[in-house]
């Protein structure tokens, strides 16, 4: 058994290669579902996987104490730029709450407009997915429909490098002061 700060870790890593495989298996569709949505190539130095993630460090157990529960929270972000101008945005959250484990994530696809001299992104989403589920059990699993797709979100970025050499993607949501800091994958 991994010690108790790795298993988020190692969760969240299984549903980002979840998601990239899910990424390529699905590229000719979105490509179709684009359209005349704005888009423009993506650098290279942008291109590719990128991933924010966080967890809680406190733990909890069910009345039995063998039963893990989990962190009170933890959750990731993901990015997938394609040089066409497609873009794949990943969300998933998990959180403990009087012994009630809640998992929440959705998948975003659509068109994305960068900048590189304004260092700005602009996401155009063309099609959402979202699922819930409460103790193991689907609460929910859907597509959005086009009233409930955030639109048109914007993003201030610079690019950088991490400690140990890993390129790093800044991003800062417009209204908001610091940057989250996604990895590259």
């Amino acid at each position: 058994m991994l010690p108790f700060k790795q298993q988020p870790m190692k969760l969240i890593i299984a549903l980002f290669a979840l998601g990239a495989m899910m990424t390529s298996a699905c590229k000719k569709d979105d490509q179709a579902e684009a359209g005349n949505s704005p888009r423009t190539e993506v650098p290279a130095a942008l291109q590719g996987s990128w991933m924010y993630g966080n967890f809680s460090t406190t733990e909890y157990w069910s009345q039995s104490p063998d039963s893990y529960l989990g962190n009170a929270l933890e959750f990731a972000i993901a990015f997938t730029f394609e040089k066409d101008g497609i873009y794949t945005q990943y969300f998933t959250s998990r959180n403990v709450s009087g012994g009630v484990t809640s998992y929440q994530q959705s998948v975003t696809r659509g068109t994305v407009e960068i900048d590189p001299e304004q260092h700005t992104i602009r996401t155009h989403p063309n099609k959402a997915h979202y699922k819930r589920t409460r103790n193991g059990s689907v609460i929910e699993e859907r597509d959005l429909t086009s009233d409930e797709i955030t639109s048109n979100t914007s993003y201030t970025y610079t690019t950088g490098t991490e400690a140990g050499g890993t390129k790093a993607l800044y991003l800062t949501l417009n209204g908001t002061s610091s940057p989250l800091t996604f990895l590259k994958k």
